[in-house]
């Protein structure tokens, strides 16, 4: 790409971004340069992009993101702290009753505990705008930060003298605040919570052992990539910014229109498309589409699985010991790196793999299907798909159906 093509991209996505978010902080400034060598504010944006620090953009009063914060890196709030109590059900009476995916539980943790001193530094997780800055009705001093891909991250029982404020921009790493001993709290230690764009909580040890937010999508190791909600075929389209520029796969295997057991290059826009159009009756509908880009497949595909295996439980397990979203077996889950087969996406990751691996067996969606569920072994000796598996593989196919349907 030439030096004008790039800053014609960068401003056109600039523009298309500030009408998703209208706290995009902007990368118009870049656009003012003409000589790429020459020290101006365009070489600035290219330091930001190789994510290193941008002194003199800031010091022009142009606050350009790094490549950090446009792909959504997380990081740990309490770098080294101990996990003292995870996400999800628990015995622990101090926790609320809540309700999950119809699942209703005496108990319930929404966040992850991590143990530090008093007056310990509590560190922004990523990148992103302060929403709420102060005393909840139970005494405990939280702070809310949205994010660019529209996940919120939450920090409670924090020492009430804050370093942040509501509207403030807040960098991943940045101190906001330290360990106090506010709300109903059995010792000094940070509530760490973390919410999608429907304001549900989801396990944030996953996105911090990934490294990254849930909303954003992964690439090759050392690649410019960018949120999904920066991705979504209307962004892409009226910036001009193709899927390629952001490292998304041309196509993706899935179920062909014209014969969904036939397996076909399916458009990623397109599927995309599909199925963020589907996405708000898609229970994990983020986190489904994570681990579906990541493993190559369709994500409504995935999602027809996942509706077949566990009706969207994460917390399901079988009578055989399947356990999670996708149904692992505790060998297949070790097998493909799973260390926690209750966490979503942790089982959403590796199931997504599971899938991706027998449609390249078997080259045909109903097989894969079935092998997913009987065994690569079973359809192998019999060359087809079984008897008893033809309604589990039609019912995640009209699920499939369904979401191309409510999208067109």
């Amino acid at each position: 790409m030439s030096y004008a093509d790039c800053v014609a991209r960068i401003s056109q996505l600039d523009t298309v971004v500030r009408g998703f978010d209208p706290n995009w902080l902007g990368i118009t400034g870049a656009t003012a340069a003409t000589n790429p060598s020459s020290g101006s504010l365009f070489s600035g944006v290219l330091e930001g992009v190789a994510g290193t620090t941008n002194a003199s953009a800031t010091t022009a009063g142009s606050a350009l993101p790094t490549l950090a914060s446009l792909r959504g890196d997380m990081t740990s709030p309490l770098p080294g702290a101990r996990n003292t109590q995870g996400f999800g059900a628990t015995s622990e009476t101090l926790e609320p009753s809540a309700t999950v995916n119809g699942v209703k539980y005496a108990h319930y943790h929404n966040g992850i505990d991590l143990a530090a001193r008093l007056g310990t530094p509590v560190l922004a997780a990523a990148t992103g705008t302060v929403v709420f800055a102060g005393k909840q009705s139970d005494g405990a001093v939280i702070v809310k930060i949205r994010h660019a891909d529209g996940f919120t991250t939450l920090y409670g029982h924090l020492n009430p003298s804050l370093e942040v404020s509501v509207g403030d921009q807040v960098s991943a790493g940045q101190e906001i605040g330290k360990i106090g001993l506010t709300g109903v709290t059995t010792g000094p230690h940070l509530h760490f919570g973390l919410y999608n764009t429907a304001g549900k909580a989801v396990d944030p040890a996953a996105a911090l052992a990934a490294g990254r937010l849930p909303g954003t999508v992964s690439a090759p190791s050392g690649s410019a990539i960018l949120p999904s909600w920066a991705m979504a075929p209307a962004v892409l389209a009226s910036s001009g910014v193709t899927a390629a520029d952001v490292n998304l796969p041309a196509t993706l295997m899935g179920p062909a229109a014209d014969d969904p057991n036939t397996l076909a290059p399916v458009n990623t826009a397109a599927a995309l498309a599909s199925f963020d159009a589907s996405s708000s009756r898609i229970p994990y509908s983020a986190e489904i589409r994570s681990a579906a880009i990541a493993a190559g497949i369709d994500p409504s595909l995935l999602a027809g699985l996942v509706h077949a295996e566990s009706n969207f439980h994460a917390y399901s397990v079988s009578r055989c010991g399947a356990k999670g979203l996708t149904q692992l077996m505790p060998k297949t889950a070790a097998a493909l790196g799973v260390k926690d087969p209750l966490n979503a996406q942790q089982n959403l990751n590796g199931g997504a793999k599971y899938l991706a691996k027998q449609l390249r067996n078997f080259n045909r969606v109903d097989k894969a299907l079935a092998a997913y569920c009987a065994g690569p072994g079973a359809v192998h000796r019999l060359g087809a798909v079984p008897d008893s598996k033809k309604g589990y593989v039609a019912k995640i196919l009209r699920t499939w159906s369904s979401y191309q349907v409510h999208a067109s």
